[in-house]
């Protein structure tokens, strides 16, 4: 029983260490705890080996968590995302201030306003993180999936089909641009 929670520390342990590091770390864990398994007993030694592997596990994992870049990717995306939200929200709103029709929302010309202000938002998150414009294309796909499946409200069809295109397409189409302009 001791040997299987001496492996399973060392285990957890090893799977937060990055790959590079890891082989010496745990060679030096292993070390220590045969010599302390010798100088004194096992089981001050498992305790002693616990103690590291439990004092040693949030430094790690916040260093793992640091140090990947999906995180930034995730957090540019949502960014964007919100981003796109006040664009929509401002020119929905200027569309039906301008109009007496309750549908006005439903305007192609309020699409044909967004996009490029979109392909805007994609192209700064590209600045900011290489592929934050396909999670936000990803996320916009997602919410419009969402939407389209949860809402009960009377939405013109080629509404949605559209946004299920133009969103995404013009997320992407920035990060396209950034990439040929960093090219140049």
């Amino acid at each position: 029983m001791r040997d299987r929670i001496l492996h399973l520390a060392i285990w957890f342990v090893s799977r937060l260490v990055p790959t590079a590091e890891r082989e010496a770390l745990m060679g030096d864990l292993t070390e220590e705890y045969a010599l302390r398994a010798s100088a004194s007993s096992s089981s001050a030694a498992l305790r002693w080996c616990l103690r590291q592997a439990l004092a040693s596990a949030p430094p790690l994992l916040w260093t793992l968590v640091t140090r990947s870049a999906w995180i930034s990717t995730a957090g540019v995306a949502l960014l964007a995302y919100v981003a796109v939200g006040v664009v929509e929200l401002a020119v929905n709103h200027v569309f039906v201030l301008s109009s007496a029709r309750p549908d006005a929302v439903y305007n192609p010309l309020g699409m044909a306003v967004t996009f490029p202000l979109v392909v805007l938002i994609g192209y700064c998150a590209a600045a900011l993180r290489r592929r934050a414009p396909i999670v936000l294309g990803a996320m916009m796909l997602c919410a419009v999936t969402l939407m389209t499946f949860s809402s009960t409200e009377a939405v013109p069809a080629w509404y949605r089909a559209a946004y299920f295109i133009v969103g995404p397409a013009a997320a992407l189409m920035g990060s396209v641009w950034h990439s040929r302009r960093r090219r140049v």
